[in-house]
């Protein structure tokens, strides 16, 4: 074979190559209708998973996914939107997001969760914009939005959250931090129902510390058990709960 033969077989063998390096493309699934960027799925009976790899946006509407499992979403790390909402799962897992060091809009809105872990949003180094409303959530677990420094809009409304000591850490964190944080109302105990989480004041819980450590706020880090919020000496608490013993004085007898 004479050196142009060679030449060109060298040149066919080099342009396999670079197609072979190339991304694979991905494909739309079903159910989901998918442009250049972004891709919107309803009804899909699980988690869509064959993307394209550089996809930017994903809405997952009335879908039969029933939780997240950790790196759900490794395959599409380019993701700067994702979007869920109406779908049936109740539980996220720790990593759930792992892999989506870009994302900025995170908003997970009428769905039935139930449970979130607290290490569910790990490594969303870049999130800006966080939506967890309209949920079955009744608390939240304390460190959920560390390492979450690019914060600026968090909108927790439209959950039943028990204003017990199970919150007292998120009334601590909001005056922390540079995010607008929209949490709704309390939908218990009794004596708190329909009162505006914003207009706690911490203080005025009495909670019973199991354990310490480090705290993210300086000092001593207190663990709390089952104790509740006692703004008033006429207030009682059972496993977590207010009740109202008479009258309250003021600012509470209005409850």
């Amino acid at each position: 074979m004479g050196g142009a033969g060679i030449l060109l077989l060298l040149l066919l063998a080099g342009a396999g190559a670079v197609v072979a390096w190339r991304p694979p493309k991905g494909k739309c699934p079903l159910r989901c209708s998918c442009s250049k960027d972004s891709a919107l799925c309803e009804g899909s009976p699980d988690l869509p998973v064959s993307f394209s790899p550089t996809l930017l946006s994903l809405s997952l509407v009335r879908t039969g996914v029933t939780q997240l499992k950790a790196g759900s979403f490794l395959r599409i790390p380019s993701l700067h939107l994702l979007l869920f909402t109406s779908n049936s799962f109740s539980v996220i897992e720790d990593d759930a997001f792992a892999g989506l060091s870009h994302l900025q809009y995170l908003f997970i809105e009428d769905n039935e969760i139930g449970s979130i872990s607290k290490n569910a949003l790990r490594g969303l180094r870049s999130l800006t914009h966080l939506s967890l409303a309209n949920n079955h959530l009744e608390a939240l677990p304390r460190f959920l939005f560390r390492g979450l420094e690019t914060l600026t809009h968090v909108d927790l409304r439209g959950n039943p959250f028990q204003c017990d000591c199970r919150i007292l850490w998120l009334l601590q964190w909001m005056p922390t931090v540079n995010a607008s944080v929209g949490t709704g109302a309390c939908a218990g105990p009794a004596a708190l129902s329909h009162m505006q989480l914003r207009h706690l004041d911490p203080n005025t819980f009495k909670c019973r510390a199991i354990g310490g450590g480090p705290s993210p706020w300086g000092g001593r880090r207190e663990t709390w058990g089952s104790g509740c919020l006692t703004p008033r000496p006429a207030d009682s608490c059972r496993r977590e709960t207010l009740s109202k013993q008479e009258h309250l004085p003021e600012p509470f007898s209005h409850l």
